[in-house]
């Protein structure tokens, strides 16, 4: 079987999964009125819309106050995506990369819950933030039912504007809204963590028990919400997967962003304080038109900005000087982070040249530091260029910056650092000639930690016996955190002068000590990139 036809036979099972069970409709009253949802082994509540739509004259505001009705909602289906090209690493049967598919309409959200949850059960919530590098993904994409069913808790998963629509920042639209702009993404997330502290109950969760979690993008958006003010009280717990929350690049102010944006409205063909001709344009042009500049090649093209309104310092800053919400954080990386991103990096398709590498470390790391870093990295020493650069790039974006969140949040709160380290992890993704296979990349994790399809990515149904294990261990880990604050009884907070992480493997679970050397954190740490 070709990797279409495993990803399209995935695909069809993850959306067949539901119909195996006798299904059964339950209804129950939240805020904005009643809604009727499914009831198999588990609830499910799909396609609730936790803001109004953000579209005409609300392109570029602040979620506003949810519809409600009275006759009974049916809540059987997922919402529209949000806005967003197709990206041709994780395009689905049918879909065309580089075409845009969802819509701007896209502010909902999806609950999972025991069968046999009531207003009385107060249960631990999980609030769940799609990766994509703010720029791609969709909640419907991560289905919480098997750990609502297996571990007793409430999931949540949420849609946020991606993209131009999500994240632009301009003069004029920091002075509309009273000096910031941007952030419009991450307010939607703060608007379903409101709605999920207003109507959880309802569903059967406690809102005193609510825990974010999130990967890549989804888990910056978590250290994002930790700095932000507006945020507070909001969780009592984050669970940080993959998240690149100091990462080079990505620090970026407001006055940046403005700078940068312009140049972008004015390739669009409006002037920059003419508002009625950006929110008339349409987003299909908005989502083509490139945002000019270079970048570093772990800098996002679209995310969080800082320096103004809901974030108003840094995210070094704000963690190392102790002003952010103070709640347990679990943070952890994956041992081969940066394989999924060279596998694509070169577009023809052929095995990474060495001057490739060099270029694709010089805007890693700067050109200041890129002859050390080769050096420190030479590819002879790893076989080929693809392996070099991928161990580079995990090293410097992922797991040494994960290493300086932990040295600085652990002054202050609880903090639980992790690996996820299986070698050859279950992935529907095709491995170049000239990487020794995909190991514990990008995104690898998760369909371990959800014990359900993450399409496009990987299937349980793909695990060993070894893997069903280390899946037990490793979403295990995450729902005790969810439940208690504390991973489990055996694992230790982090400490800086131990730098103790808790390693998730095939073989069993161990607590190393060798996480900064492994990845040559005495090299990136005193760097400072940013």
């Amino acid at each position: 079987m070709n990797p279409l036809q495993v990803c399209s036979a995935v695909l069809l099972t993850a959306l067949l999964a539901p119909l195996a069970h006798a299904q059964t409709p339950v209804s129950i009253q939240i805020s904005q009125g009643p809604v009727v949802g499914q009831q198999t082994d588990t609830r499910r509540f799909l396609g609730l819309p936790y803001a109004a739509a953000p579209v005409g004259p609300l392109r570029w505001k602040s979620p506003q106050p949810a519809p409600s009705w009275t006759t009974p909602r049916q809540a059987t289906q997922f919402g529209a995506d949000c806005l967003q090209t197709v990206l041709a690493l994780f395009a689905l049967p049918g879909e065309t990369p580089g075409t845009v598919k969802g819509q701007e309409d896209c502010l909902t959200l999806n609950v999972y819950t025991p069968k046999d949850a009531t207003r009385q059960s107060a249960l631990p919530v999980m609030v769940w933030i799609h990766g994509g590098a703010y720029t791609a993904g969709s909640s419907a994409g991560y289905d919480g039912a098997a750990l609502a069913r297996k571990y007793g808790v409430v999931v949540v998963t949420l849609n946020y504007r991606l993209g131009a629509l999500g994240w632009l920042s301009l003069p004029a639209l920091s002075a509309e809204a009273g000096g910031q702009s941007g952030n419009y993404g991450l307010q939607d997330q703060q608007a379903a963590l409101r709605w999920v502290q207003a109507n959880i109950g309802a569903f059967g969760g406690d809102p005193a028990k609510v825990t974010i979690a999130g990967e890549s993008a989804g888990g910056m958006s978590g250290c994002a919400h930790l700095a932000s003010p507006e945020s507070a009280g909001l969780f009592r717990g984050v669970i940080i997967q993959s998240g690149l929350c100091t990462s080079p690049g990505n620090a970026v102010t407001l006055t940046q962003a403005e700078a940068r944006n312009s140049r972008y409205v004015t390739n669009l063909g409006c002037q920059v304080t003419d508002l009625a001709c950006l929110r008339a344009i349409d987003p299909q042009k908005l989502l083509s038109t490139k945002v000019p500049g270079l970048r570093p090649a772990s800098a996002l093209v679209w995310s969080p900005v800082y320096g103004a309104g809901m974030l108003p310092l840094q995210l070094r800053d704000a963690f190392e000087s102790g002003r952010f919400n103070r709640v347990p954080v679990m943070n952890g990386t994956n041992h081969d982070e940066g394989r999924l991103f060279v596998s694509v990096a070169s577009p023809s398709g052929k095995p990474i040249s060495p001057v490739l590498y060099w270029g694709g470390a010089g805007l890693t790391v700067g050109v200041a530091n890129t002859s050390r870093a080769l050096a420190r990295y030479p590819y002879r020493r790893y076989g080929t260029p693809a392996l070099a650069f991928a161990t580079l790039f995990t090293d410097a974006v992922f797991s040494c910056t994960a290493l300086r969140v932990n040295q600085a949040l652990s002054k202050h709160v609880p903090v639980y650092a992790f690996e996820f380290n299986d070698p050859q992890a279950a992935t529907l993704l095709k491995s170049p000639s000239d990487l020794p296979g995909l190991g514990s990349h990008h995104s690898s994790s998760l369909a371990y930690a959800f014990q359900a399809p993450v399409i496009g990515l990987s299937d349980p149904a793909l695990f060993t016996s070894a893997q069903r294990q280390l899946s037990d261990a490793f979403s295990g880990a995450w729902m005790a955190f969810v439940k208690t604050g504390t991973p489990d009884s055996a694992w230790n907070r982090f400490a800086t002068a131990q730098g103790n992480v808790q390693v998730f493997t095939p073989t069993g679970v161990q607590t190393s000590l060798n996480f900064a050397k492994d990845h040559q954190c005495e090299y990136w740490l005193p760097l400072n990139l940013q």
